[in-house]
Parts: structure tokens; C-alpha cells; sequence
């Protein structure tokens, strides 16, 4: 294996988990893991992975693995890529809070293979002299204790995020890199270079579809039988459309079609609805928070989407009241606010 370039995987749930063994079976790099969950299970006696693209695997391990990102830093490696396929979730951890102890100023490059959108906003902020990568997924695989099953080859578009404070040949050429590195002859990472409409043509189904399944409890086929595409998920697609326009990017004249097409056949559950029937928080902010955000900086109204959200706040909050994430009085302040 070519310790040419440094490579580390933050997060190994089941899109993790595929991203890491695709980059170590290219065998282009050095590759180490973050395994904030099972870790000696994994240490031990590594993943099995029931994979479309790589068939039967069987104790999967690459050469380092960690228990956290500090005890990656202590390593003293030096990394060229963090890649971070975490759940998304700044309300609970700020992702660049979190990788800040592997990221060097100024040399490594930050790849975000998540859900979401504007993802790489506040790592410009923190790291304005890093090149940050924006990697769209289609890929369908989760991770159980170890033992993953990858059911949708991993398809993966990668972009320059397009930091304001450097040079853009040099952020594409760290795009292209990296793409190599990731390679193997059996995925398919493709290096575009309009990161932000990709964004755009996966949000309009996750800022919609996924966040009124959630809110509804029901998956993608039952919220169609109900009516719910027509009066609640198209009205929000729509406006999605809007925010596109007014931010410079013109989606196909099928986009929204496509969309609502991508799960025919199939009583699917999106990924919100799961993580709610499993009592987990979601990824509301980075998908419909930050879509919110850049609506009100191009002035576009959005009332079903704002809607969407003000509505899955509180979704969030029963989730992260039962994570434990905080804590309420015994006894329910009193409010002295007038409503009217």
C-alpha cells in the first residue's frame, strides 16, 4: 500500500463504511477509520460487508483504526484528506469542531460526504485557508454492529465546495485527487464541477419528501396513496425550484419529476422517518435549516418548507429530550407572554 497520501474516514455507519473499504480496496493511499461505535468489535474482528459492488467480505479491517479523532491526532499522522461521513447534525456537534484536531491549517483537505445543504460554509469559516470537497451520494448501505449491507452501488459526485479564499485551480485540483484516490474499478465517484446544483437536485427530494415522511410517519409510496404529494410534498418541491432560480442554478425541467419518481415500486423509508421510528435526532438543519437560511438570504419565500421545519423543531426536540441530550425542570416554568 502507497502511504503517498494520508487518508481518514470520520464516521463508519453504513455509507462510511463503503467510502472506507472503496478507497482501501483502490490501494492508492494510507487509509485509517474513526469507529466512534464498536469499536473493539471492529479492532478485533473488522467489518463483514454483504456489498452489490464488492461481493461477500469477510473482516474487513484497513491498516489503522481509532476510538476518536483525538486519538487519531496523537497518531502524529499527518493527514491529506478527512473525509467525514458522520450524521449531520450542528445542533447536536459542529462537524468542524469535531475534526478540528486532524485538520492541518492550511494543508489538509476536508471532503464532506453527507446529507445536507451549504455544507461547507462553516468550514470556511473555520478553515479559510483548507480546500473543502463536496461529495453527493447515492448509495444505499447500512451498518448493523458491524456486519453491512451495501444494496445500491456507491455512486458519489464530488465538487470543489468552492472556498472564496483560494485559488480555484488549486481546490479542482485536490477535487480530481482525491476522485483518483477514491477509484477503484468497481464504484463510481464522478468529479463535477457545479457542486452546488447537485446539491440542489438532491435536496428537493430530502428537504420534502424525507422531511414529510417524518413528519407523517408513513414511507414514500403511503404518503403518495394519502394525497400527500400533491398538496404537501410538490407544493414544497416547488419552492425548492425557486430558491434554485433565484440562487443562480436552473434545475432540469424534470427535476421535480424525477424526484417524485425515485422510489416507485417501493414502500420506501427515507431517512428521516427512520431515525425518527428509531428515536434518534435528524439531520434537520443541514437539509432544511441551511435550505431556509439561503431562501431568506436571496428573499424567496418558502411558507411550506418553513412550515416543514417549524414543525419537525419540535420532532427534534421530543428526539434529543429522549437522547438525553438535555434535561427539563421538574415543574413546567410559568410564562408571562401575552399571546393574542
Amino acid at each position: 500500500m502507497s502511504a503517498e497520501k494520508n487518508v481518514i474516514v470520520v464516521g463508519t455507519g453504513g455509507i462510511g463504511t463503503v467510502v472506507a473499504y472503496g478507497i482501501d480496496f483502490a490501494q492508492k493511499s494510507n487509509l485509517s477509520i474513526v469507529v466512534r461505535r464498536d469499536y473493539q468489535k471492529v479492532k478485533d474482528v473488522g467489518y463483514d460487508i454483504d456489498s452489490c459492488d464488492y461481493g461477500s467480505v469477510k473482516g474487513w479491517k484497513p491498516q489503522n483504526i481509532f476510538p476518536t479523532v483525538a486519538a487519531a491526532a496523537a497518531s502524529g499522522t499527518v493527514y491529506d484528506y478527512v473525509v467525514i461521513t458522520t450524521k449531520n447534525l450542528p445542533d447536536i456537534i459542529k462537524v468542524e469542531e469535531l475534526v478540528e484536531p486532524i485538520v492541518t491549517v492550511g494543508y489538509t483537505s476536508v471532503v464532506l460526504i453527507q446529507n445536507g445543504f451549504d455544507l461547507c460554509r462553516p468550514f470556511f469559516s473555520k478553515y479559510p485557508e483548507n480546500v473543502v470537497i463536496s461529495g453527493i451520494t447515492y448509495c444505499g448501505s447500512h451498518n448493523n454492529s458491524g456486519n453491512v449491507h451495501h444494496t445500491q452501488t456507491d455512486k458519489c459526485y464530488l465538487g470543489s465546495g468552492n472556498n472564496p479564499h483560494l485559488p480555484r485551480d488549486i481546490q479542482e485540483a485536490k477535487t480530481e485527487e482525491f476522485v483518483a484516490l477514491y477509484s477503484n474499478g468497481k464504484n463510481n465517484p464522478i468529479y463535477i464541477t457545479n457542486e452546488r446544483e447537485y446539491r440542489y437536485r438532491k435536496i428537493i427530494y430530502n428537504a420534502t419528501l424525507n422531511t414529510s415522511c417524518a413528519l407523517t410517519g408513513v414511507d414514500t409510496g403511503r404518503i403518495e396513496l394519502a394525497g400527500g404529494l400533491d398538496t404537501i410534498v410538490l407544493p414544497a418541491m416547488r419552492e425548492v425550484v425557486a430558491i434554485a432560480k433565484a440562487d443562480g442554478i436552473e434545475l432540469p425541467n424534470d427535476a421535480i419529476n424525477t424526484a417524485l419518481h425515485l422510489d416507485d415500486g417501493e414502500w420506501f423509508e427515507p431517512s428521516m422517518l427512520v431515525d425518527v421510528k428509531k428515536g434518534n435526532p435528524i439531520e434537520l438543519e443541514a437539509i432544511l435549516g441551511n435550505l431556509l437560511r439561503v431562501s431568506k438570504e436571496l428573499e424567496v419565500d418558502a411558507p411550506v418548507l418553513k412550515f416543514l421545519y417549524d414543525l419537525l423543531k419540535v420532532v427534534q426536540y421530543r428526539l434529543r429530550e429522549k437522547q438525553g441530550l438535555f434535561s427539563l425542570p421538574k415543574e413546567r416554568p410559568l410564562s408571562e407572554k401575552f399571546y393574542n
